[in-house]
């Protein structure tokens, strides 16, 4: 059975959060030409992180992921450690970040005046993680809600704005 290397941060931990969840991925067709590259969606699990790309992280991008890591704490408990190898390996930390970034202040919005469990903030979590990678009705599509409702959700989608880039992977 092929593996699958992951450029992109993922926190394999996020299958732990949501078994039935599944990410949005490109290349992961037959070819490793580009132009014949589909995108589909995938089970986490068969994801394993790429090789580290960068021995260290500046100290911009080292604050960047402590408040990352901060912000999603209680959703996704992974050590900062975690984090900072996980954006070690990207090609380009700094877009990562961007995009990490974005899904930080979505949740933020959301959560910041609502008094949520700790499922629905994991699910909050899921939802920006899922969008950040894929349109808003396809999320809606492959997404299981189990605390929050579709409205919900929409909402929380409608706060991510950036455009949806799905994770890169490496068929070997």
């Amino acid at each position: 059975m092929p593996q699958f290397v992951m450029k992109l941060r993922i926190n394999l931990g996020l299958a732990a959060i949501a078994l039935s969840a599944v990410l949005f991925c490109i290349g992961c067709g037959q070819s490793d030409t580009p132009k014949q590259s589909k995108t589909q969606w995938i089970d986490p699990n068969k994801l394993e992180p790429g090789p580290i790309q960068h021995t260290s992280l500046t100290e911009e991008q080292m604050n960047r992921v402590k408040r990352l890591q901060m912000t999603f704490s209680e959703a996704d408990p992974s050590p900062l450690k975690k984090w900072v190898e996980d954006f070690k390996r990207d090609a380009n930390p700094d877009n990562e970040l961007k995009i990490w970034e974005a899904m930080a202040t979505a949740y933020e919005t959301f959560t910041a005046n609502r008094s949520l469990t700790l499922d629905a903030k994991k699910e909050v979590f899921q939802i920006v993680l899922l969008r950040s990678g894929a349109p808003e009705e396809e999320v809606l599509q492959n997404l299981k809600l189990k605390v929050l409702t579709e409205k919900d959700a929409r909402q929380l989608m409608a706060l991510f704005v950036e455009k949806p880039k799905p994770i890169d992977v490496i068929k070997q």
